[in-house]
């Protein structure tokens, strides 16, 4: 063989083994078992990287009817101390669902304010729960005679829009417990209506949430009453803490019982 012919062969099997080692570094394709190409910006169609959605968390809406003891008055910041808004923070740290409260309470407002002023808006909030606590400003204002037909009607408007588990009414706190209490009324007016509202609420197979237990503590512990001037009836952030403990595991279990 001559040199030329034998320079040609070199130089031909020179070429032909780069090209095998380049085939053999290249990505495989997904046909033969390897990695799939990493998509390109370019070949995504916008320029970005397309990530999968994540699912939606539903919110379950908690709606909160009544007076000043729901409104959280007493507390310097009824927005993160009122029992509504510590049962929405003790349920968004527990972690299991979202929770959003919708406070409708407000100050001095009686049975029949509720009608006139907070039940038209429960509905627009499509609520998963409703809260009626009201009562004192009835006794203050010795009109009890119409609270039990008030509250009635109440609950026959709530119930349009959820079934009895899904509403719960809470009990009015004695406010006779503390010594300057009894000016806005006795103990026996307060028992009294509370029984109109059991049995109100007892005849349409909604729960009565007492808080009575909690209440009552108030007598040997100075720290859940209100000190201010002029004196007030009003619970402190740790008494609503107490009724949120209690109002908070209803809820809990009655939105465990709603459909996502």
């Amino acid at each position: 063989m001559s040199r030329l012919a034998a320079w040609s062969l070199l130089v031909a099997l020179t070429v032909l083994l780069a090209a095998c080692t380049s085939s053999d570094s290249a990505t495989p394709s997904p046909a033969t078992g390897g990695a799939p190409a990493t998509v390109s910006p370019a070949d995504d169609g916008d320029g970005s990287t397309t990530l999968a959605a994540e699912p939606e968390t539903r919110t379950y809406r908690i709606v909160t009817l009544g007076d000043a003891y729901t409104y959280g008055a007493g507390t310097e910041t009824p927005g993160r101390d009122s029992w509504p808004k510590q049962v929405e923070t003790v349920l968004n740290q527990r972690g299991e669902r979202r929770v959003f409260v919708r406070n409708l309470a407000e100050q001095g407002k009686a049975s029949l304010d509720v009608i006139n002023d907070q039940l038209a808006e429960v509905g627009g909030y499509t609520p998963d729960v409703v809260t009626l606590q009201v009562g004192v400003n009835d006794i203050v204002t010795k009109e009890t005679q119409a609270y039990a037909e008030n509250v009635a009607q109440i609950l026959e408007e709530l119930l349009r829009i959820l079934p009895a588990e899904r509403i719960f009414v809470i009990t009015t706190p004695d406010h006779t417990l503390t010594k300057w209490g009894p000016e806005y009324g006795s103990s026996e007016v307060v028992e009294g209506l509370n029984g109109d509202l059991v049995q109100v609420a007892s005849a349409r197979g909604i729960a009565v949430i007492d808080i009575g237990p909690v209440n009552e503590r108030v007598t040997v512990d100075p720290s859940l009453l209100v000190d201010s001037y002029p004196s007030r009836p009003y619970p402190t952030a740790k008494q609503y803490a107490g009724w949120a403990e209690l109002i908070g595991r209803h809820i809990n279990d009655a939105l465990e019982n709603v459909q996502p």
